[in-house]
């Protein structure tokens, strides 16, 4: 099974389980500009998401 990764209008395959800041990482995303949420939760850098899980990345938008 494969983890399904939403970033943006794209979504991508990933084999195996990983930890959020080396999902980031491999898809060049600033950690501190995105958030990332896993089967419906927000989750942190340290978490490791299993292989099944669906993973949504949202750019972090800020204005004044």
């Amino acid at each position: 099974m494969k983890m399904v990764i939403k970033v943006g209008h794209k979504t991508l395959n990933i084999k195996g389980s990983k930890k959020v800041r080396e999902i980031l990482k491999e898809l060049d995303l600033n950690p501190e500009a995105h958030l990332v949420v896993v089967n419906g939760k927000l989750v942190t850098e340290d978490e490791t998401v299993d292989e099944d899980a669906t993973v949504k990345i949202v750019k972090v938008v800020s204005g004044g």
